[in-house]
């Protein structure tokens, strides 16, 4: 199965994490392609109107048979850039898709939750459908679990999904 990672990363935190997915991904026997989103210039973290962000691509959510869209926690929300990728994109037309999360906070109350509220929600109104999500936090001593819980969590997903393309 092909699978897309469109991931936005300022630190090199959620591209970590992708990178890992697509090793283990890769490892199930799946095409795996990191697509990361970057701004042009300098991007400005204390920009949160997404209208006054410009990107260097905008990757096709139709060009993979599972997605998976990653990004930043940023003041309690989802990342501004991905906001602007997804104002920008058309629809994903039924599209299974995975979200995660990295935020520098130790609990996924802390702002986690909400920013996975608000992904599912903009990939809710582009038709795609969510089957799964999670939260990597930083700070928290067991991070380390975290990712490979979401490695496992997101490797029986796509096992699932490439079963039923089948």
């Amino acid at each position: 199965m092909e699978i897309g990672i469109i991931v936005h990363s300022l630190t090199g935190n959620t591209l970590s994490v992708a990178e890992r997915l697509q090793e283990r991904l890769a490892a199930d026997g799946h095409d795996v392609e990191i697509e990361q989103i970057k701004t042009i210039g300098e991007e400005n973290t204390n920009e949160n109107n997404s209208a006054n962000i410009k990107l260097k691509s905008y990757p096709d959510p139709q060009a993979h048979d599972l997605l998976i869209i990653a990004g930043p926690v940023r003041g309690a929300s989802a990342s501004p850039v991905l906001k602007h990728y997804f104002s920008q994109v058309s629809q994903f037309e039924n599209k299974p898709t995975l979200l995660f999360v990295t935020e520098f906070f130790p609990f996924p109350w802390m702002g986690g939750k909400n920013a996975l509220k608000q992904m599912t929600a903009l990939c809710e109104e582009h038709g795609a459908d969510v089957i799964g999500s999670g939260v990597i936090n930083w700070k928290n001593p067991r991070r380390e679990r975290q990712i490979e819980d979401l490695l496992q969590q997101f490797s029986e997903l796509a096992a699932r999904m490439d079963q039923k393309i089948k």
